[in-house]
C-alpha cells in the first residue's frame, strides 16, 4: 500500500535536522528522487496542477541550511509570538472538563499516539515528549504501518490523522515568512498524497492486515 518514503522523507522536514542530515536529504539525486515519489503519489495530478508556480519552485528547490535551520527556530519552537508547531492537538477540539477547547497540547490526539507508539513496541523519542502527536511522528508512523504490510491500520491511520493538516496550512500561510512557501508546499502535497491513499486503499479491502490492529 503507497510508497513509505514520500511519508518518511516529509516527516523529517518537519522535525529540526542538523546541518549534516539536511544535506544528505537535499542532495540533488536524493531530493529528486523524493519529487518523483510525490508525484507518483499525486498521480493523475501534477504538481502544477496542485502547487502555485511559487511553490513548486519551492519544493524543488528547498532552502539552504540556514535558511530552513531559521524557520524552524522561528517556527517549530513553541511559545514564541510566530510559532506554528506542527502538531495535531492545536489544531483539533478537545473535550476538557465539559467545555470544547482548542490550541492545547496533550490532546486526545497526543494521547493516542503515545499508546499507538507504546503497543508497537516503539520508543518516543525523549525531544517529543511534550506533542507526541507532532506531524513528523505521525507521518513517520505512516510509513512504519506501510512498510510493515499493515493495510487495514495504515487506511485506518491516513483516515484519522491527517484531518488538520488543512487548518495547519491556514497557519503557515499567516506567517510572516519568504520561507513558508516550502513548508506549504509540502502540506498541499501531503495532503493530496492522503487522499490518494485512501482512496487507493478502499479498493483493498479485504486483504490480510498483517498486523494486530490499531489501539482504541
Amino acid at each position: 500500500m503507497g510508497n513509505p518514503a514520500v511519508f518518511s522523507v516529509a516527516s523529517k522536514c518537519f522535525s529540526h535536522m542538523d546541518e549534516a542530515a539536511f544535506a544528505e536529504l537535499t542532495a540533488p539525486d536524493v531530493w529528486k528522487g523524493f519529487i518523483d515519489d510525490l508525484c507518483v503519489a499525486i498521480a493523475p495530478r501534477s504538481l502544477y496542477e496542485l502547487l502555485s508556480e511559487r511553490e513548486v519552485e519551492a519544493l524543488k528547490n528547498p532552502p539552504s541550511y540556514g535558511e530552513y535551520d531559521g524557520f524552524c527556530r522561528r517556527h517549530f519552537t513553541g511559545g514564541l509570538p510566530a510559532s506554528a508547531m506542527p502538531v495535531e492537538s492545536l489544531y483539533r477540539a478537545d473535550e476538557v472538563a465539559g467545555r470544547t477547547e482548542r490550541g492545547r497540547y496533550g490532546a486526545d490526539s497526543a494521547r493516542y499516539m503515545e499508546k499507538l507508539i507504546v503497543s508497537l513496541g516503539l520508543t518516543l523519542p525523549p525531544s517529543y515528549k511534550a506533542w507526541p502527536d507532532h506531524l513528523a511522528l505521525e507521518l513517520d508512523m505512516l510509513a512504519v504501518l506501510q512498510r510493515s504490510g499493515c493495510a487495514e491500520e495504515a487506511r485506518s491511520f491516513l483516515s484519522e490523522r491527517f484531518g488538520w493538516l488543512a487548518d495547519y496550512r491556514q497557519r503557515l500561510l499567516r506567517l510572516d515568512d519568504p520561507h513558508a512557501a516550502f513548508f506549504i508546499a509540502l502540506v498541499d502535497v501531503l495532503i493530496d498524497a492522503v487522499a490518494s491513499e485512501e482512496a487507493d486503499g478502499s479498493s483493498e479491502e479485504g486483504q490480510d492486515r498483517g498486523c494486530d490492529g490499531l489501539p482504541a
